[in-house]
C-alpha cells in the first residue's frame, strides 16, 4: 500500500516510521526545504509517550529531552513571586513525560525513517483527485503521485483539509489568543541556568525565557487577541501586545531580529464532524487540534499517527473500514483534549485578576508540596491516555 502524506511534522513523520515497520510505503509531501527546526517546547505524554515506545524511538527523545530544573515565577517588576523546583517540579510533571523541543522530536523521527521512505521537500498539494481504486495528487511543481490513500498531516492550516471538506472558517475554533516562539541568542542571557525557566504572567498575556538544553535559549510569548491581526507582521503585534511590559521583555523581543525561525499562530481549535472522505484523511491538527492551551497535540499526534498506521496495516483490503476505526479510537481522546482546553483557558491565561490570583495561589501551593502539585498536573494535563 502506498500512502501520501502532506506534511512532514510530527504527525507525518510518526505515521511514516509506523507505516515502513509494518511493510508499507510512506511518501511524504512537505513544504518546507527540509525538516524544521526550533518551534516551542511541549511535553510528550500518552499516548505518545506509548507510540515512542512501540515504535522504538522513546531512548532517541530521551537523549534529546531537556530535564527542567527550576520554574520560576516573577511578579511584573521583576521580582520573584515563587518557583517550582524538587520534588514538586517533578510531581507536577508526573513519570511519563518527556520535556522536549517540537523541531527535536521532527529530528529524531526523520533521522529514523529517512531511509525507508520517499520525500518531496520545498513541495506542496495543490489537487488531489479520486480514482476509482486510488487517489491521485499533483504538486505545485506539476508532479503527479498516486497512492492508495492521502493523509492530511499539514497542520492547523491544513492544505488537504481546504481541498476535500472545505475552507478553514468552517473548522477552526479561534480560543481569543495567539502565540509566538523563537530561540534566542545564548550571550544575551548569561544569567540563565541549564534547566531554568523564568515565566511572568499578567491578566491577558503571558511571556518567559527557558533553557532547553544545548545551551539554548527560547522565548515564548502569548496573549490575548481578537480574531482579525492588528498588523502584519510578527514583530509588531508582539510589541504592541506587551507595549507596556516590563520584566526582561524588551530584551526578549529584541531577539526577534536575530531568530531565524519564528512559530506565531493562533491559539485554536479544529472542530471536524469527519475525519475522512474516501481515501483522504485527516491526522493531528489537520483534523483535530487541542490547542497549547490543553497540551498533549503533540502526544494525540503521534498516538493518532500509530493508531492509523495499526489500522491501515491489519485491513489493507478496507480502507473505510480501518479509517472508520482510527477514528473510533481517537475521537474520544482529542473530545476529551480540546475540553480541556477550554476548561483551563482562564488558568492558562488569565482574563482577570482574580482568575490571576487563583492561578498564583495554586501554583504556590503546588511549590510547597508535592502531592498538591501532583493533582495540580492531573487537572492540567491530559496525559494518561494510553494506546
Amino acid at each position: 500500500m502506498r500512502v501520501l502524506i502532506s506534511g512532514a511534522g510530527i504527525a507525518g513523520l510518526s505515521l511514516a516510521l509506523r507505516l515502513a515497520q509494518r511493510g508499507l510505503t510512506p511518501i511524504l509531501v512537505e513544504r518546507s526545504p527540509t525538516v524544521r527546526a526550533g518551534g516551542y517546547m511541549l511535553a510528550l505524554v500518552d499516548p505518545g509517550y506509548d507510540a515512542a515506545e512501540r515504535m522504538g524511538v522513546i531512548e532517541d527523545l530521551r537523549k534529546v529531552r531537556y530535564a527542567p530544573q527550576r520554574l520560576v515565577y516573577i511578579k511584573p517588576d521583576g521580582t520573584e513571586d515563587f518557583r517550582l523546583e524538587g520534588r514538586a517540579l517533578a510531581s507536577l510533571a508526573g513519570d511519563r513525560q518527556l520535556s522536549l523541543m517540537r523541531g527535536d522530536i521532527e529530528r529524531v523521527l526523520y533521522a529514523k525513517v529517512r531511509d525507508s521512505a520517499e520525500f518531496h521537500f520545498d513541495r506542496s498539494i495543490t489537487a488531489i483527485e479520486a480514482r476509482s481504486a486510488s487517489v491521485a495528487a499533483t504538486l505545485n511543481d506539476g508532479t503527479a503521485l498516486e497512492a492508495d490513500i492521502v493523509v492530511g498531516a499539514d497542520g492547523l492550516h491544513s492544505r488537504v483539509r481546504a481541498l476535500c471538506f472545505g475552507s478553514e472558517d468552517k473548522f477552526i475554533r479561534f480560543l481569543g489568543a495567539r502565540v509566538a516562539a523563537f530561540v534566542l541568542n545564548r550571550d544575551d542571557f548569561p544569567d540563565i541556568g541549564p534547566g531554568e525557566t523564568y515565566s511572568m504572567t499578567e491578566v491577558g498575556r503571558g511571556s518567559a525565557i527557558a533553557s532547553v538544553g544545548d545551551g539554548r535559549l527560547v522565548a515564548f510569548f502569548v496573549y490575548r487577541a481578537e480574531l482579525a491581526h492588528k498588523f502584519d507582521h510578527t514583530d509588531l503585534e508582539l510589541r504592541y501586545a506587551f507595549r507596556d511590559a516590563r520584566w526582561h521583555v524588551d530584551r526578549l523581543l529584541a531577539g526577534l531580529s536575530k531568530a531565524t525561525s519564528v512559530y506565531f499562530d493562533d491559539v485554536a481549535q479544529v472542530v471536524c464532524p469527519r475525519w475522512s472522505s474516501g481515501r483522504v484523511v485527516l491526522l493531528g491538527d489537520a483534523g483535530s487540534a487541542v490547542s497549547l492551551i490543553a497540551g498533549g497535540g503533540a502526544s494525540l499526534a503521534m498516538g493518532g499517527a500509530y493508531i492509523l498506521a495499526e489500522a491501515l496495516a491489519d485491513m489493507p483490503g478496507d480502507i473505510a473500514g480501518a479509517l472508520a476505526n482510527y477514528e473510533k479510537r481517537m475521537r474520544p481522546l482529542v473530545d476529551k483534549g480540546q475540553k480541556t482546553a477550554r476548561r483551563n483557558a482562564a488558568l492558562f491565561l488569565p482574563n482577570s485578576r482574580f482568575h490571576l490570583a487563583l492561578r498564583n495561589a495554586a501554583l504556590r501551593l503546588a511549590s510547597s508540596s508535592p502531592r498538591v502539585a501532583s493533582i495540580a498536573g492531573r487537572l492540567l494535563s491530559r496525559g494518561g491516555d494510553r494506546l
